[in-house]
């Protein structure tokens, strides 16, 4: 599964998305305060954001999803 990053945070209330790269499905939707708090406690940065296959990022969305995450898939 392809997935987009469709990301805000430079809004005054910051948001992530996560699309089906298919479809454009949300598969998952992070709110202004979720957000804020996993970009000021270090979770996520603009960084990991921008690199097109970040592992830690990968296994935090599977994970949120409730996808169970193994070493062997990365």
């Amino acid at each position: 599964m392809k997935i987009v990053i469709d990301a805000w945070l430079e809004r005054k209330d910051p948001q992530i998305r996560f699309l089906d790269g298919d479809n454009a499905s949300v598969l998952m939707q992070m709110g202004p305060a979720l957000t804020q708090r996993l970009l000021e406690y270090g979770e996520i940065s603009v960084e990991d954001l921008q690199n097109p296959l970040n592992h830690d990022l990968v296994a935090l969305v599977f994970r949120m999803l409730g996808i169970p995450v193994t070493n062997e898939m990365f």
